[in-house]
């Protein structure tokens, strides 16, 4: 003969069908909450990785040059999103020049060494929109570069940097003396 108390218990032990339903109901209706915050959330870090990468990309070519005594240049390709630091040994006056030229294949001067150092690439949907610096001559097929100097300082520079299909952006400007760099997002 079963007891009362056995029965009861065992019924205690499991849960209903309503109660699983509700659980997966609930369940369901954060994630639906949950998951549009989330992808605004990484869709905006992908512009902030941008920024610090273009950031990160300035201090390195800046520390790089004063503590090897080298120039260093920092190149930003405006179609590929394309960031490369690179070491250029200058045997003549024009041979960042020369560099570029050998880069698009126009001459093969001699007059220079260029050793990349480091190479990123934006994140996807992110593209530099708009770059500006004092010196006219630092831009050859939507390819422009900042010249970081042995002695510390550098080329003074702005760039704006655009989350296409967010339609945000971020503008960031250079100090040449001191390498502040202030961050302006939109």
């Amino acid at each position: 003969m079963k007891s009362p108390t056995k029965g009861v218990r065992r019924r205690l032990l499991g849960f209903t069908l309503i109660e699983v339903i509700l659980v997966v109901a609930i369940s369901m209706i954060a994630a639906a909450v949950a998951v549009p915050a989330f992808m605004r959330s990484y869709q905006a870090a992908n512009l902030r990785t941008a920024a610090r990468t273009v950031v990160t990309a300035g201090k390195y070519a800046r520390n790089m040059a004063v503590l090897q005594q080298r120039q260093m240049a920092v190149f930003f390709d405006t179609e590929t999103g394309e960031i490369r630091i690179v070491a250029v040994e200058r045997a003549a006056s024009g041979a960042l020049d020369n560099f570029l030229d050998a880069r698009r294949d126009a001459s093969r001067d001699e007059q220079f060494t260029a050793e990349v150092r480091r190479s990123q690439q934006l994140p996807e949907q992110v593209r530099i929109v708009d770059f500006s610096s004092p010196s006219q001559r630092q831009e050859v097929d939507g390819v422009f570069w900042v010249n970081y100097f042995p002695s510390g300082v550098s080329d003074s520079f702005s760039l704006r940097i655009s989350d296409e299909q967010r339609r945000r952006s971020v503008y960031i400007e250079v100090d040449h003396l001191s390498g502040a760099i202030a961050k302006s997002y939109e």
